[in-house]
């Protein structure tokens, strides 16, 4: 049974669906980058056009797992529940 909807079965099949989107996407945005890559392969790229490549893609990544670090560490300690004015209070009032 499902813990959120009560349903049997229903959170995979969401799961599955959200999973295939998410493939396709990646996917789409890979063929794109990749048409993109090989449609302006005549015109040369400096080393200084590669390392400014590697730096965005870097920084990118890095502000990614930095925000979803965070993202999860909120969630762990419960600072979401305290900004979200969560009906939940602890101990008697």
């Amino acid at each position: 049974m499902d813990r959120d909807s009560g349903q049997p079965g229903r959170g995979a099949s969401q799961r599955r669906a959200i999973a295939i989107a998410g493939c396709l996407i990646v996917a789409s945005l890979v063929a794109i980058g990749l048409y993109a890559w090989f449609s302006f392969g005549d015109m040369a790229m400096t080393t200084s056009g590669y390392i400014a490549l590697v730096l965005g893609i870097a920084g990118t990544m890095a502000l990614a797992i930095g925000l979803m670090s965070l993202v999860f560490f909120s969630n762990r300690y419960g600072y979401d529940d305290q900004v979200g004015g969560s009906d939940q209070r602890k101990g008697p009032e």
